[in-house]
């Protein structure tokens, strides 16, 4: 038997979760087997992850064929095996797979299919058994296509095509050669047929793939598949939080009524804010966009461990908040809403309205009275909102607006709230409150 070197190629976009979990699992079959890590840009660590696990990671165009080819470029084995980073490859598999092909007859092949997770109709193995009867038809990703890198380069690697470019390149390789089966099966994550409903997906895969062999436009299928799974549709809310401590919290409200007391009407501004979100579907991603990270832990504290924190990245306010959406975009959400945590009168009907809102408009403001604004969602990038505007200013609004309607975007704007930055806000708070005061408004009625 001659001695076969391997590549395993992890394309990846935002799996820091994962590619951990799966390059662990392919150095405990093979210590010394080269691992890349095609990265299409994620915006959280897995590239970090990848490195500190003494892989070689390739950035590239996002799209998971691209990814992939890139990966086979800067491959050095003999044989590409490309590898999901949330599937897990069998004990065994690469003395196996050396066996197979030290034939020079074999070109490529496919594992067997298991899932990570119990569901009545994914554990009578019908995927597999579709696997098995429609080699050509019901061969994806996911069971790990393992191919000799010159036969590789003779199809022409993957296409350069948003869904399908696995089926589209195992359809090449039949007519050329036999596909392998191999006699094991990689375990991969159940995570899409769970969260979309089992035969929901299942049935949906199959019509889609249909439509793709009767000649459909595999881009436009991509995005309409996309919008099926509802991935255009997950929303992320991303609230800007300080920790409450005197002296480092609105410094314009405690120039006027003292650091305790600044700090304590913040404060339960903020927590009306986590209420307001703890009473929105679990469904929707809801984190924490802090802007001091030595204080995220304690920030997660005071709200009960209920969301997660983020840090804040870049420099002045636009470049955050342009941030904030490039990475909740990053993770896979389709409609974000950025909200400021020192609005008294926000509530969940408010953040609920917000995303309402963007099933039919490309962005959603909440307008303060001072003229700026204590909200904004977004449902597509659009760094031209945050650029060249003067922050801190009765302009903010007004100049966002004009940047909204050079970048033709639609703009729904909800019901104007106060925002608490000075006592002349806080004031006009109470005085436009009505109904009976909370103990806070009591307590600092007078300031």
């Amino acid at each position: 038997m001659s001695f076969i070197r391997f590549s395993v190629v992890i394309p990846t976009l935002n799996e820091e979760e994962a590619i951990g979990r799966c390059i662990d699992a392919v150095r405990t079959i093979d210590s010394g087997v080269e691992i890349i890590v095609a990265d299409g840009g994620s915006s959280d660590r897995t590239a970090a992850i990848a490195e500190d696990r003494g892989a070689i990671v390739c950035q590239s165009v996002k799209g998971r064929g691209r990814q992939m080819n890139a990966g086979a470029a800067a491959a050095g084995g003999e044989v590409l095996l490309f590898l999901h980073a949330d599937t897990i490859l069998p004990n065994g598999a690469f003395e196996r797979l050396g066996k197979i092909f030290s034939d020079g007859r074999a070109n490529i092949g496919v594992f067997g299919l298991t899932f990570d997770r119990k569901h009545w109709l994914l554990g009578l193995g019908l995927l597999e058994r579709l696997t098995a009867f429609g080699m050509k038809f019901f061969r994806f990703g996911d069971s790990c296509i393992t191919v000799r890198k010159g036969f590789f380069t003779t199809l022409g690697g993957f296409p350069q095509q948003s869904l399908f470019e696995d089926l589209e390149l195992l359809r090449r390789a039949s007519r050329k050669t036999r596909i392998h089966r191999f006699p094991m099966k990689v375990t991969t994550s159940a995570r899409r047929f769970t969260g979309n409903g089992v035969v929901r997906q299942l049935l949906q895969n199959v019509v889609y793939m249909a439509r793709y062999l009767l000649g459909a436009d595999p881009e436009k299928l991509a995005e309409e598949y996309e919008r099926g799974n509802g991935r255009l549709n997950r929303r992320s809310l991303l609230m800007m939080v300080r920790y409450p401590e005197p002296g480092k919290v609105k410094s314009r409200l405690a120039a006027a009524v003292g650091d305790k007391a600044a700090a304590e009407i913040y404060s339960r501004c903020a927590e009306t804010l986590f209420t307001a979100a703890g009473d929105l579907p679990d469904a929707i991603d809801k984190r924490f966009y802090c802007a001091d990270t030595g204080d995220m832990e304690r920030i997660a504290g005071w709200a009960g461990g209920k969301f997660q924190p983020e840090a804040q990245t870049g420099g002045g306010l636009g470049q955050r908040l342009d941030n904030g959406f490039v990475q909740a975009f990053g993770r896979g959400a389709g409609k974000i809403v950025i909200t400021a945590s020192d609005v008294p009168g926000i509530s969940s009907a408010i953040l609920d309205q917000a995303f309402r809102a963007l099933d039919r408009h490309d962005a959603v403001i909440g307008p303060s009275p001072d003229g700026g604004y204590y909200l904004i969602g977004l449902r597509k990038r659009a760094p031209r909102l945050f650029r060249n505007i003067a922050w801190s200013t009765g302009a903010v609004l007004e100049q966002t607006l004009l940047a909204a309607e050079k970048s033709d975007l639609s703009v729904h704007l909800l019901p104007p709230l106060q925002d608490i930055d000075t006592a002349q806000d806080w004031s006009r708070w109470l005085a436009t409150r009505g109904g009976e005061p909370t103990p806070i408004e009591v307590e600092y009625a007078a300031v």
